[in-house]
């Protein structure tokens, strides 16, 4: 696929999703407003990956880290602090930046497979903490009773105005992500993801920039740990466990990293597939596997994602697999 037919193959499908997202409502059916709203948060998550990934080159796996950070700041700061719902969800995210400016320097030093495995282990960690820390975390119990956010006398405990929020809050983050990727900041970004060395003789001060990626990446996967906790009033650990790791990266990759619709699309085909294979029960993985690999075989750079990037997508696929196979 050329760039120029790519282009054009992505407003479309930006297209698509805003009429397959006004015109969802009009159809009455609650299991489709959750799923669609489901499918908004995390590729809130997914796009703020496509920003540290998709940009700046940085293999991550980080994002559940931050992603607990803000479910778990909301569910604590509302519970047990008592603060108004928006007021928590904006104290979660500024600790997200704080821990991301905090851990980002250390580990954005290191490159390739060193890189994404410090940040598997910080996700593993991650897991293991909120399961573990039951004073704070209420450990395998999670935290319930979440009080939904509101304004004025709108609640947005209604299914219907949370999913408008939701989609509001992704089409934000996705105008963002296209203002970053046409600015200065996203050319040194790729300068940076082409190659790290060419960047530097050119003057771009590779730390700086990683670590800004890093951290706008945190502050959108915490809002977005922030919305999911708020919209269905609970918080756990296996919201944050390896296999969610594993389909964040796989919402990217099916999608196309860099494309601007490719993390929408992803966040969406994971969303639904479980619901379109339920009737097979047993098969349903063998046949989810199945489907990824032709899509990846046939799309290596992801179903909107620049031709450039599929070598080291495909690269990346095995251990994708063996990390999803054990959680599945």
């Amino acid at each position: 696929m050329t760039e120029a037919l790519r282009r054009r193959v992505e407003r479309l499908t930006l297209a698509a999703i805003v009429v397959v997202v006004v015109l969802a409502p009009l159809g009455g059916s609650r299991l489709l407003l959750y799923s669609l709203t489901i499918t908004a948060i995390y590729a809130i998550v997914t796009i703020a990956l496509n920003v540290v990934l998709g940009l700046a080159g940085q293999v991550s796996f980080a994002q559940t880290t931050f992603m607990a950070i803000g479910g778990y700041g909301s569910a604590l700061l509302t519970t047990r602090a008592h603060l108004n719902p928006w007021l928590a969800l904006v104290v979660a995210a500024l600790v997200a930046l704080v821990v991301a400016l905090g851990v980002g320097p250390p580990l954005l030093r290191l490159r390739g497979h060193y890189l994404a495995m410090a940040t598997f282990a910080l996700a593993l960690g991650t897991d293991s903490f909120v399961g573990a820390a039951t004073p704070l975390t209420n450990g395998s119990m999670g935290i319930s009773g979440i009080p939904p956010l509101a304004i004025g006398s709108l609640s947005f405990a209604d299914p219907l105005a949370f999913y408008v929020l939701s989609w509001v809050a992704c089409a934000i983050t996705l105008g963002f992500f296209a203002t970053l990727a046409t600015s200065y900041v996203g050319r040194a970004w790729r300068a940076i993801a082409t190659g790290q060395d060419i960047a530097a003789t050119l003057g771009i001060r590779l730390l700086q920039y990683k670590v800004l990626a890093f951290a706008i990446g945190a502050i959108m996967a915490s809002i977005a740990g922030s919305l999911y906790a708020e919209f269905t009033s609970f918080v756990g650990p296996d919201l944050y466990d390896i296999s969610i790791v594993v389909n964040i990266f796989l919402m990217l990759f099916i999608g196309g990293r860099g494309s601007y619709a490719g993390p929408l699309i992803g966040a969406a085909l994971l969303t639904f597939a479980p619901e379109v294979l339920s009737g097979f029960e047993k098969a349903q993985n063998l046949i989810f596997f199945i489907l990824l690999l032709v899509l990846l075989l046939l799309w290596p750079g992801g179903l909107l994602g620049r031709s450039q990037d599929a070598g080291s997508m495909a690269d990346m696929l095995p251990l994708w697999l063996q990390r999803r196979l054990p959680s599945r």
